[in-house]
């Protein structure tokens, strides 16, 4: 009976501490996410006049299609972990971009980039939908 109580008591531990614990991973996640340093269209294109920046386009391949920044590499934001190894040395800075509220999946795709030890990428503030806006030059 004894041994069944001690069971029973950590599944209950288990139950309350592990969602604790994902809740306290997930804030850490938001946090570095908010934290992730955006940069503005014009300094963009002061980066791609100087050859120094390399834009990430995390859109999926369809929207990319219809149209990107002109230059841009396109890697959906569900595979940059995966591909994040193709940008591995890169000199240039990353300056990823998407089509959502607050850059957040370009955020998103930097902090995946810094967990594979690629630091310091930015979003681009306004994304794609700036971009578009501002009348920027558009690649299809």
């Amino acid at each position: 009976m004894a041994q069944l109580a001690s069971k029973a008591l950590v599944i209950v531990l288990l139950a309350v501490v592990v969602p604790a614990l994902s809740s306290v991973a997930l804030a850490k996640e938001e946090q570095a996410i908010r934290n992730v340093p955006r940069i503005s269209i014009d300094e963009l294109k002061v980066l791609m006049e100087q050859k120094s920046v390399l834009v990430l386009d995390v859109r999926d391949p369809e929207s990319f299609a219809k149209g990107s920044i002109p230059g841009a590499v396109n890697v959906d934001y569900t595979q940059v972990l995966k591909q994040a190894e193709k940008f591995a040395g890169e000199k240039r800075t990353i300056v990823a971009y998407c089509a959502c509220a607050n850059e957040m999946t370009a955020a998103r795709a930097s902090v995946d980039l810094a967990a594979k030890g690629i630091a310091g990428a930015k979003a681009l503030k306004g994304g794609w939908d700036e971009w578009v806006q501002r009348g920027e030059r558009v690649e299809r």
